[in-house]
């Protein structure tokens, strides 16, 4: 039965979705919007029958089957299934918003998976493939919200754009089988695409535009709540760029300094509102999870300026240069070692051949690049396994390489290159 349904949901988006305005207005012919939807759902496919045969104790094929026991609470008891949130509250009260454990804040991202997979079971019967379909074609609209923020910024580059928003392998993976990434990528795109019409003036405000930015707060909030402290105040910074946009410098480190301090005066508060001890704990849980095949040795870490400034260049060695091509003879790791060097590929070609004549600090760019920064500090502060550090900083790599690919003078690459064969 579930075969049947598949390919009447398949008829059913292939036909409707080129008709829908979001995707008509990416100046796509409805047969390459198709092409690239085939392309995103046999990557479901693929990275299913991956996960199955290589992670079989994995967080995906888990999801999947804990999703299967939720679908039969839903059938034999709807009221417990909506309502089994209130056991955590019960257990462990409203506190703890940032904690990784033993907080309701911490495990609501996991029960909502659950139920969002037992839903998805009234469908499909609770298989892996066909659940991992429906859930790349939701995130399918992330990649084209990418899209088309960036090839309305950058005309021209559509083969460039359309690589990096949709083919990043880190992005490609971890977006495509149900789990917390694909939430996170798709909530980030919702607000980046309202966000980018409200600095260049293209937002109405209207309850359609608002709706769909607070669904991305709100989807961030519950899925992985910290990227919140990243995001807001990367848009600050957008916002005051917009208002005084020849200070952008000035304010891009202005705003930096202030945040900094900002950062450590709430280390004064008690609760979540202390962000150094946030940070602090939230290392500690993620050392709580055991040695990985991927770990990482990390200093020590206190809620003080001098132990986040001695840390500062080994998160950013972790998050920038970590994996080491020779750091793993694990071959995924290997693969991610050299998808991180083609991206300090591209950023060194920028650095060296750089189209002057065009802009990279446009506001949406310096909101892209701060957010950038924060994520990448926040994830090298606290994650000490290189499987988690890729999979994490992965969602945030498309607002560097976009700019920086369509901003350089890729030409002079094949002009040096002849010169060494002459």
């Amino acid at each position: 039965m579930e075969y049947l349904l598949l390919i009447f949901y398949l008829s059913l988006y292939f036909w409707l979705f080129p008709k829908i305005s979001f995707f008509k207005n990416t100046q796509l012919s409805s047969p390459q919007l198709r092409i690239l939807l085939i392309l995103k759902l046999l990557s479901g496919v693929f990275c299913a029958w991956y996960f199955r045969k290589t992670m079989i104790l994995g967080d995906h094929v888990s999801i999947n089957e804990i999703g299967k026991i939720h679908y039969n609470i839903l059938l034999s008891n709807p009221k417990l299934f909506f309502t089994d949130f209130t056991g955590d509250i019960n257990r462990y009260g409203w506190g703890g918003l940032f904690d990784s454990s033993y907080s309701f804040w911490a495990y609501i991202r996991f029960n909502l998976l659950f139920k969002f997979v037992a839903i998805l079971n009234l469908i499909t019967n609770g298989n892996f493939y066909f659940n991992s379909i429906i859930f790349s074609s939701i995130v399918f609209f992330g990649h084209i919200a990418f899209y088309r923020i960036f090839n309305s910024m950058y005309e021209g580059h559509r083969l460039k754009i359309l690589f990096i928003c949709f083919f990043l392998p880190s992005v490609w993976l971890y977006t495509s089988c149900v789990h917390k990434d694909g939430f996170v990528f798709l909530g980030i795109a919702m607000i980046s695409f309202i966000f980018y019409k409200y600095l260049n003036n293209k937002l109405s405000i209207a309850p359609k535009s608002v709706l769909i930015f607070l669904l991305g707060i709100i989807t961030i909030f519950l899925f992985r709540n910290y990227i919140l402290v990243a995001l807001l105040p990367a848009m600050l910074i957008a916002i005051l760029c917009k208002a005084y946009p020849y200070k952008k410098k000035i304010i891009f480190i202005a705003s930096y300094s202030v945040y900094s301090l900002f950062f450590f005066l709430t280390g004064f508060f008690n609760g979540f509102l202390n962000l150094p001890a946030a940070v602090v704990k939230r290392k500690a849980d993620f050392a709580l999870l055991g040695e990985g095949n991927t770990n990482i040795a990390m200093n020590n870490l206190y809620p003080t300026v001098k132990s986040f400034l001695i840390n500062l260049p080994q998160a950013i060695n972790h998050t920038l240069f970590r994996p080491y091509l020779w750091e793993f003879a694990n071959p995924g790791v290997i693969l991610t070692a050299i998808e991180l060097l083609f991206y300090q590929m591209i950023v060194l070609a920028f650095v060296f051949f750089r189209n002057k004549k065009t802009s990279v600090t446009n506001s949406f760019n310096l909101f892209g690049y701060a957010f950038f920064i924060n994520m990448m500090l926040i994830i090298g502060y606290t994650i000490p396994n290189v499987g988690a550090i890729v999979r994490y900083r992965g969602l945030f790599w498309i607002f560097i390489l976009c700019p920086l690919i369509c901003n350089t003078e890729w030409s002079k690459l094949n002009f040096l290159k002849a010169r060494q064969i002459n």
